[in-house]
């Protein structure tokens, strides 16, 4: 099953016309579970395994709802933060929800429809499949407009929170796309003031 589907998350319905030959595809399938081939992921969807073989939980994110992978998550892989995040974090337009399974803990934030398609990039996994990915940017500003309690009243609270709070380099902060940032400011109306001087402060630190 693995050699058929790598490791790209499948619905039942693709499973049972792929096990066709058999006389009960469904009972394949719990067959399979009970060896570990397959992973349930949530109602009707699975992960084909096979020993040694690794898969992305970033697709497997992008899969179980449809939403792009951000937050700590996504700057943690760009090596914009020094900290390894374990629960997968995404931003998504449907109700918030918490989902674990056998393959860890994934957590997805909603955010509103027009704000959710700025500043989207692809990862790639190393069966070469694709995933939605916020850019360091993007994922700043979720981080932000998610973080609970978070007020950040002038240029300088910014500087303290990348820095000391999260630990970024100055050189990470420079490199961040001050125009997704505005794009996003922009788009919503919660912790505008944050986001505009989150651009400020990136915008200084190229000076």
């Amino acid at each position: 099953m693995y050699s058929k589907f790598g490791g790209v998350p499948v619905s039942g319905d693709v499973l049972k016309t792929a096990l066709g030959e058999y006389k009960s595809p469904q009972a394949r399938i719990k067959l399979l579970q009970r060896r570990g081939e397959l992973i349930p992921l949530r109602r009707d969807l699975y992960l084909c395994t096979e020993p040694g073989r690794e898969y992305a939980r970033h697709l497997v994110a992008n899969h179980m709802l449809p939403s792009y992978v951000s937050y700590e998550s996504a700057l943690s892989q760009a090596g914009m933060i020094p900290e390894r995040v374990y629960t997968v974090k995404s931003a998504c337009k449907a109700r918030g929800r918490e989902i674990s399974n056998a393959t860890g803990c994934y957590r997805y934030i909603q955010v509103p429809d027009g704000y959710f398609n700025l500043g989207l990039t692809r990862g790639q996994d190393t069966g070469g499949h694709y995933y939605m990915l916020a850019t360091p940017a993007k994922a700043l500003c979720d981080l932000v407009l998610a973080t609970p309690g978070l007020r950040l009243q002038s240029a300088k609270a910014v500087r303290e929170y990348l820095c000391d709070n999260l630990r970024m380099e100055p050189e990470s902060v420079a490199a961040l796309d001050a125009d997704i940032i505005r794009a996003c400011a922009a788009a919503t109306n919660k912790k505008k003031r944050e986001l505009q001087l989150l651009e400020k402060v990136v915008r200084n630190e190229r000076i």
